[in-house]
């Protein structure tokens, strides 16, 4: 039963890729949505400095993610560490350095209110969260395009 469950999921992971992401958005959707008319008295400018403090905290991590992980391949084996790859390098790096938005939200929902309404604390996370998720498509994006002409450089 379950090889025809997987199978079937298999057949389908368009349609399931879809459905997770969907839920996902649900619960910060949510946390947002209850606090609805004090986010109507934030200023946008309080806003944009809170996408940018979000931006920021990304680009440190990526920054602070290549140092350790080419210390620590160094360290461990040196070329025959398992990050010397470059694929592995790189998908390290864009794990290490995304922080999860479900996370931030079960983080705030236990806070109680002690730093303020959720929903308020939860809209600057969302807009970091796809901030972080542009800012690692562009250099996915950036990085596929290295490679190309890389691959094209010794074809000729």
């Amino acid at each position: 039963m379950l090889k025809g469950l997987a199978t079937y999921i298999d057949q389908n992971q368009r349609f399931f890729s879809i459905l997770s992401t969907i839920l996902l958005s649900l619960t910060p959707w949510m946390q947002v949505s209850k606090s609805r008319p004090l986010l109507l008295m934030v200023k946008p400018q309080v806003f944009i400095q809170a996408i940018g403090m979000g931006i920021l905290v990304h680009l440190a991590l990526l920054g602070f993610n290549i140092v350790a992980i080419k210390s620590m391949s160094s360290g461990f084996c040196g070329s025959k560490s398992v990050f010397s790859k470059k694929e592995n390098f790189r998908a390290l790096l864009i794990v290490c350095s995304q922080k999860a938005l479900l996370i931030v939200v079960a983080v705030v929902e236990q806070l109680g209110g002690a730093l303020g309404e959720s929903g308020l604390l939860v809209l600057p996370c969302v807009a970091a969260h796809i901030n972080q998720v542009i800012i690692d498509s562009l250099l996915v994006n950036f990085w596929l395009q290295k490679d190309q002409s890389y691959s094209k450089k010794f074809e000729a």
